[in-house]
């Protein structure tokens, strides 16, 4: 008792010393304190407790949280065999209420045998009862250790345990307190047979019969391993008495229990903190655990700071050494030791005990050799410390909490990183890739050490280092992140339009970490990188905007084009263009626009032309090597061609045959495709070939094109109508759509055509409105026709979006901007083919008129 007065006065003093000197300490590393998780032990893990017959006994924790407590259940049976006959003890036939159990042995007469079959339990009571608990372990244990009964062991009863968590793995079966029953007869087993009771291991069959706890009344299922024991057992043969071990179990208040540890860690070196839970059940007594108890130690961890004792810190290089700042209160042979824990203070990675405990507030060096680069939080332990014994002890709670993390010391290196953008063969080009903004290199730290480092660009010879700066820094030239590019200054004094002139710079940049280091004698920093680098002339880029051949029919020529070209950099240059190559007759160029002008009065042919690139006069400045681009147009003559009918036809120009013509038949020929005019497949050649085709669409299914020859067959036995499909007549340069109907068993219908209105004579093939525009009509006839079937418009392709059309008047409903065609179809007379014609319809967008108020 006088012990903890004494001890807790201490504590007292010690708080008190504590805030007086800690009233002006960091005021970070204490914002970032923070309280230290609840300690448990796992199920499994194995701990020391109590002596039987002078041996610590080492114990498995069955339960990690039974009612706040843990079970505990011995590693291996502090007896290995023993009964609980007794020959001194009165047998009677008359079981005995359970009061008095303890006095008799039951037996069960069966024929010409008789069976005693359970006896008291107390002798194992006793032997349970010679475990010795000294005072510190009284702290923590809520019941004294026992023989545990069917109801605290058995699945769903008081101790929470499961079958696995409570027996061993293997061949050790262990007695329990109570006795069972057969509630029922059955397969020759006599009902209201009474037994003393063991727990089976795993790995033992738990027999096939359900049984009933005595005690309680409850039914015990044969999955739970437990099983009946008679105590001994007579016949005309002989008896037996039965043995089993004694396993006891103990409850201890885990609110009570500060810490734990392996039993060897108490050496004074570093150890990887581990509970090992797999020897759970065993039979074995590996690697035990020793208890640190609830007391009136204290400890609190303060503040760390670095090994000069200046500054809080919260970073340390790899295998330096750190002051752990402690108030703690003295105690018998205490010992301060530290634990290390994951970053997020979760789990415990490592343990140390250091040196003896001083009173008050004190640092303890700690060094960190061995301990991996990481983050971790940082607590520690005042605990008493007895080499002789591994039997619990007293120690503080866990203290509070603080970040430290072990880094590797900054070390800088600086890499040139030239932008894309330099001819090959050279690293940085003026107006190419050294431009303000642009990177030219970065520093890289690594090992990053204790961030944020502070840099300085600095002179290197001349004053060329205030063309550049370094990128990502604070107001105060600090940075943790890394690498960090080094770019040049917009408004930098040696810019030419916007870049870095051609010549040769240089810099160097040095670093300190964030707390101060490493510097000279002098305070100047020691980490230093320097480079140098030369800015080439650049030749600049140039390609025509349309770097590809542009073709153009003889049509499309007449109307004048431009062909231009992008130069990079394109400040402080002048592009020029000019014709290079080729015909040279058959366009015109503007040097400044690139505009191109068509003089081949109907010629053909390919003509080079060049885009220049060189300094502009007027800026005065010669940092450019001249270059240049070229392309290739071509100007063609576009393909025609005609179709002629086979001779069967009854037209010259319309492929018109009988329904019983064999042309009409599968594989019979229509009509044949020629090309004509085009342009050569080599420009400059005489040979123009001539490709034939047949577009999808209308009756093109029944009938094919012969790519080579032209020829157009029917794939299919035609019936009497008129067939329309489209052909296609090629070269390499152009393609031609012909348009062709075939009738069958029908003469040539009408030439159906467009007109502007019903009072115009001109036919039009095309027709543009606005969106805007209202009461828009077509209108198609054939004119002079005595044929009066009613005209009918439909759009080609079926959409609506852009317009309606109403089928019968042709008026028009509009919807919304694009082109669409419009079909007309009329009816042909009695043996005549159906008239059709086409017209392309575009709506363009209208002019919006708006008004405009003072409220808008």
């Amino acid at each position: 008792m006088l012990k903890k007065v004494f001890s807790a006065l201490l504590m007292i003093i010690g708080l008190s010393t504590a805030t007086y000197i800690y009233a002006n300490s960091s005021l970070l590393n204490t914002l970032k304190a923070q309280s230290a998780p609840a300690f448990t032990l796992p199920k499994g893990s194995k701990v020391v407790l109590g002596m039987y017959n002078g041996k610590e006994i080492v114990w498995d924790i069955g339960n990690d949280n039974n009612n706040g407590n843990y079970v505990l259940m011995s590693s291996k049976p502090i007896v290995n065999s023993i009964a609980t006959y007794n020959s001194g003890v009165p047998v009677t036939t008359t079981p005995q209420s359970i009061g008095n159990r303890e006095n008799y042995c039951l037996k069960h007469v069966s024929g010409t045998s008789f069976l005693i079959l359970y006896c008291p339990v107390q002798p194992l009571k006793s032997e349970i009862e010679k475990i010795l608990i000294n005072n510190t372990e009284g702290v923590v244990i809520t019941k004294v250790p026992y023989l545990p009964s069917i109801s605290d062991v058995k699945t769903g009863g008081a101790l929470g345990l499961s079958l696995n968590d409570r027996a061993y793995k293997t061949t050790v079966s262990y007695w329990l307190a109570g006795y069972i029953t057969s509630p029922t007869y059955q397969s020759s087993v006599y009902a209201n047979k009474y037994d003393n009771v063991a727990q089976n291991p795993v790995n033992t069959s738990s027999g096939s019969l359900d049984f009933k706890d005595q005690e309680t009344g409850s039914f015990i299922s044969r999955t739970e391993g437990i099983i009946w024991v008679d105590s001994k057992a007579w016949s005309h043969s002989g008896g037996a008495v039965s043995s089993r071990a004694i396993r006891p179990f103990t409850l201890v208040d885990k609110n009570k229990i500060n810490f734990a540890a392996n039993t060897s860690y108490t050496d004074g070196a570093w150890h990887s903190y581990q509970i090992d839970t797999a020897n759970f059940n065993a039979n074995n007594e590996s690697n035990p655990n020793k208890l640190r108890i609830e007391s009136t130690l204290t400890a609190s961890l303060q503040d760390i700071k670095n090994e000069s004792k200046t500054k809080s810190i919260s970073k340390i290089i790899k295998n330096g050494s750190v002051d752990l700042y402690v108030n703690a209160n003295p105690g018998t042979n205490n010992k301060i030791s530290v634990i290390l824990y994951n970053e997020a203070g979760t789990e415990i990675s490592h343990y140390r005990m250091l040196e003896n405990t001083r009173g008050g507030t004190n640092h303890y060096v700690v060094d960190l050799n061995n301990i991996a680069v990481g983050k971790y939080q940082v607590a520690v332990i005042n605990e008493e410390y007895d080499a002789g014994s591994q039997l619990p002890v007293e120690s503080s709670p866990i203290s509070n909490l603080m970040p430290l993390e072990i880094v590797e010391p900054h070390k800088l290196t600086y890499t040139k990183t030239p932008q894309s953008g330099a001819s090959s063969g050279k690293e940085y080009e003026f107006s190419k890739n050294v431009n303000a903004g642009q990177a030219v290199g970065k520093v890289t730290a690594n090992p990053t050490g204790v961030t944020p480092l502070t840099y300085t660009l600095e002179a290197n010879g001349d004053n060329s280092y205030l063309n550049f700066e370094i990128d990502g820094l604070d107001s105060n030239n600090a940075s943790s992140s890394t690498p960090l590019n080094v770019k040049i200054k917009s408004g930098a004094p040696d810019l030419v339009n916007g870049g870095l002139k051609a010549g040769e710079y240089k810099f160097c940049i040095t670093a300190v970490d964030a707390n101060g280091d490493p510097v000279d004698t002098n305070g100047n920093p020691t980490e230093k990188v320097c480079t140098t680098f030369t800015v080439d002339k650049t030749t600049p880029e140039i390609e025509f905007d349309d770097p590809n051949q542009t073709k153009k029919s003889v049509a499309d020529a007449a109307t004048a084009w431009n062909e231009t070209a992008t130069a990079t950099p394109d400040a402080g240059t002048k592009i020029t263009y000019s014709v290079s190559g080729g015909d040279a007759y058959l366009i015109e160029i503007d040097e400044d626009s690139g505009e191109i002008t068509y003089k081949g009065n109907g010629g053909y042919g390919k003509v080079t032309i060049r885009a220049t690139v060189d300094d502009d006069p007027d800026s005065g400045n010669d940092n450019y090597e001249s270059a240049y681009t070229e392309k290739e147009i071509v100007i063609y003559r576009e393909v025609d061609g005609s179709v002629t009918p086979h001779a069967n036809s009854s037209s010259t120009t319309t492929p018109t045959f009988t329904a019983s013509d064999s042309n009409v038949k599968v594989n019979g020929i229509i009509g044949t495709i020629k090309g004509t005019l085009g342009t050569p497949d080599t420009i400059g050649g005489t040979t123009t070939t001539y490709k034939y085709g047949l577009k999808t669409g209308g009756d093109s299914s029944l009938f094919s094109v012969d790519p080579n020859t032209g020829v157009i067959k029917s794939t299919a036995n035609l019936g009497v109508k008129s067939y329309t499909i489209t052909v296609t007549v090629s070269d390499k340069w152009s393609t031609k759509e012909i348009p062709v109907t075939i009738n069958v068993g029908v003469a040539e219908g009408e030439d159906l055509k467009f007109y502007e209105s019903s009072t115009s004579n001109t036919a039009i093939t095309s027709k543009s409105v606005k969106v805007t525009d209202t009461n828009v009509t077509v209108y198609a006839t054939v004119k002079g026709s005595t044929n009066n079937n009613p005209v009918t418009y439909k759009i080609k392709d079926g959409s609506t979006n852009v317009i309606e059309v109403n089928p019968n008047s042709g008026a028009i409903t509009i919807h919304g901007v694009g082109t669409v065609t419009i079909v007309a179809e009329k009816k042909g007379a009695t043996g005549q083919a159906d008239a059709s014609a086409e017209l392309t319809f575009t709506v363009t967008a209208g002019e919006q008129e708006f008004i405009y108020t003072d409220e808008a």
